[in-house]
Parts: structure tokens; sequence; C-alpha cells
């Protein structure tokens, strides 16, 4: 699956065990953690390829709007063979209970696509079966783990999905909500998300790339 993603994601791992984050990637970092939860904590820039914003209090929201465009872009892009008819489905944030009327990932992608392209594609298509623990808490957990958890509950069959989430880190829950929404009949054809998790200082605090995610990311030694 092909993961596109526009921040370098500078882990508050590898701030605290490696070394802490240079001032370029503490941009990033608080640009992913506006979009992650939409409230302002510090102000920063948001550095894209002809536009830098200044971030503040008073401007939190243009964090999700700047995530939309690159959404939008992706969806867009000539190589990407998306229909009208696509839906866009978030990776579900662990408040998304089934008889929750609406959660964080929910609402961040509905906030971002606010009149862009495919606005009316957004869809609450999975969700979680019960609560559980973080990612970093009771160890590792991998998509085996994630997979029997989640609950398909919008009507995917024979339809084409793009995932979207705010981080990608190990890229378990992305690899799992695949699985699941394939076995129930969708074509997935790709994720986009705000960050991808970074441990070194290698790829670039901003800027448009993509990967290929076929199994687990383990960048970090003690993982």
């Amino acid at each position: 699956m092909r993961v596109h993603f526009i921040s370098a994601y500078y882990s508050e791992r590898a701030n605290k065990h490696i070394k802490k984050r240079p001032p370029e990637y503490w941009e990033s970092y608080m640009f992913v953690w506006a979009v992650k939860f939409g409230t302002y904590k510090n102000k920063f820039l948001i550095q894209m390829k002809n536009r830098t914003v200044k971030v503040t209090a008073a401007n939190i929201g243009v964090a999700r709007e700047m995530f939309g465009l690159f959404i939008a872009y992706c969806l867009n892009k000539d190589d990407s063979e998306v229909e009208d008819d696509v839906l866009l489905i978030p990776v579900p944030s662990k408040d998304a209970l089934k008889n929750a009327a609406t959660y964080r990932s929910l609402e961040m992608l509905e906030e971002a696509m606010v009149g862009r392209d495919f606005e009316d594609r957004v869809t609450d298509g999975v969700r979680w079966t019960k609560k559980l623990a973080k990612s970093h808490e009771g160890g590792h957990h991998n998509r085996e783990y994630w997979k029997p958890h989640l609950e398909v509950i919008a009507d995917v069959d024979g339809k084409d999905v793009v995932l979207i989430d705010d981080v990608l880190s190990t890229g378990g829950t992305l690899l799992a909500m695949m699985e699941v929404l394939e076995e129930a009949g969708a074509n997935v054809l790709f994720a986009v998300v705000c960050g991808k998790t970074v441990y070194d200082c290698q790829l670039k605090p901003y800027g448009r790339q993509e990967i290929e995610l076929v199994n687990e990311i383990h960048e970090y030694e003690g993982e």
C-alpha cells in the first residue's frame, strides 16, 4: 500500500532517548500535533512548497486546512486513479467505539476537507469493537492484535477506498485497516497521513513524500 505524507514527525521517544529535536523538527512536530488534536499548544510555522504560514492560537484551524489541501492533492494527482465515488475513511482513533456519536479522527478529516474536492466522500467506515490500550501501552501491538477489534460499519463492497490518518508510525493499524476493508469487499487504493514518525533527521521536516507499506516498520532500536 502506498502511503503519502507531508511531514517528518520526530518522535517523542527519539527526543527523549536519542537526541533533542532540532528547531525545524519542532515545527513539523507541532504541525502534526495540531492536525491530530485541532487545538493550540504553541506557535509554529508550516513550510509548504510556495508558502510559509505562521500558526498561532488565532488561526490554529489552518493546520487542518493545510492537511486537507495535501489530501486533495493526493486524490487529484494524474496517477491516483481516484474516481468521484471514492470513500475517504479515517483510521479510527481510540474513542471511535461503536456507540460513539463521533470521534477525533473523523472530526479531523471532516474539518480538513471542508471546501475541498471529495468533501462529501468522508465516510465513517470502521469502528473499534471495544476500548483498547494506546499503542505505547501494554507492550508492542501489531496488526494481528488490532485487526480482530476493527469492525467495518459502512457498505464498502465493490468500492474504492482511501485511508486517512494523522501519523504513520509502525503502520500496524493501517495494515489491519486495509485487511478488514478488503475482506469486506473494498478496494483500498492508498493512504494519506499527515506525518511519518522518524527517529533521525534524514527526512526533511516538510515535503511531499511517499513510501510503500508492505510490512510493519520498526525503525527504533527498542522496538
